[in-house]
Order: C-alpha cells, then structure tokens, then sequence
C-alpha cells in the first residue's frame, strides 16, 4: 500500500567514505545528537519511514536507525539511490521516496513539503534548484529505477545528469532559503556549531 503523499519514505544516505570529514560524519555530533538522528528527527513529520543507506546493513541500528547496504558500493549517491529505490519497491511497491544527505546543516520538513507540492503526473524527480541541482534533498520516482542502474552501468555517476536525463522537475528555492548546506567537513560543523551559539 503506498504511503499518502503528505508522507514518504525517507532515506537518509551514510554511505561514503566521508574521506573530507575524517571520521563517520553521520555519527558527529551537534548538540549531542549524531547528524543522521539530527536529520531523521527533523523529517519524521512527513515521513511514513526511515532508513539510512550506507556501506553496511545495520551500521546504524545503535542509533535506532534502519540500515540497509548500498547495492554497488563506492558508487557514491546514484548508488544509494538505487538502493533507495530497490528497497522502496520492494517494501512498499511504487511510488516517491524522499533523498536526503545525513549531514544537511538546516533538515526542514517544510522545505521537504514544498518538494511535494510540485509533484506532477508523470514527473520521476522533483527538486530544488538555483544554479545547480540539489539532488540530495530531492523526490524520486519508483519509476526511474531503471535509468539509474543504466547510469551507473554506463560509469556515470553524476546524479546533475541523470536528473536532467529523467522527467524532472526544477522547484526554486524558498525566499530566504538560499541552498541546501551540507556539513561535509569538521570546520563546517565547527563553524554551523558557533553560527548557533
């Protein structure tokens, strides 16, 4: 049965190497609280579940976190995504899930309900753009598995490209939204840490 579309499955993606940050970034703390929890709290409003994609199946079940494993590893999101879309169909049949990185510096469920709003019959993607795709905070189609897994057999990774490949849709961003920050080093979580203090 699929989920209303006022609320989606999430995946929440943790599995690169995060070889810029040095250590976990999925685990690094804000407030105490690990950045994939962090994220997984904020969209818990619009979300019917939540699973993070990563290396490992179950590497974040610690933190109550449902994990499942990338289906090619080390091929960075379009991987995940396929993963994504593998165990969206598998669990809940078709329909849109919603992307999100684990180390988004602002989650906003509002910002995920705007990407909803501009959901069209026969749309595969729907999201944010402004002088550049954000594809990981992002609507994916069921639909659009295949031309995933066809981009990844062909070596091509970039998801700016697989997207303008699909039926897509661009939504411009929120007044006062200027993009969709991601805490992808230590200094850039140092720096969001004393911004909030």
């Amino acid at each position: 049965m699929n989920p209303p579309l006022d609320k989606l499955p999430v995946y929440i993606l943790a599995g690169g190497r995060s070889l810029r940050f040095g250590a976990d970034k999925a685990r690094a703390l804000i407030g105490g609280v690990p950045l994939a929890c962090r994220v997984a709290e904020a969209l818990k409003s619009m979300s019917s579940s939540q699973t993070v994609v990563s290396a490992e199946a179950g590497a974040y079940e610690d933190l109550g976190l449902t994990t499942i494993a990338d289906t090619r590893p080390g091929m960075g999101p379009i991987g995940a995504l396929e993963a994504a879309l593998a165990d969206r169909l598998a669990r809940f049949s078709e329909g849109w899930l919603l992307l999100s990185a684990c180390d988004l510096a602002e989650p906003d469920a509002a910002l995920a309900q705007g990407l909803i709003g501009h959901i069209r019959e026969g749309t595969q993607v729907v999201a944010y753009r402004t002088d550049r795709w954000e594809p990981l905070f992002a609507l994916y189609h069921s639909s659009i598995r295949g031309l995933v897994s066809q981009h990844l057999d062909d070596g091509q990774r970039a998801m700016w490209r697989m997207i303008e490949s699909a039926r897509h849709m661009a939504v411009p961003l929120p007044a006062g939204v200027t993009g969709i920050s991601q805490l992808n080093t230590v200094e850039a979580l140092r720096r969001y840490e004393a911004d909030r203090d």
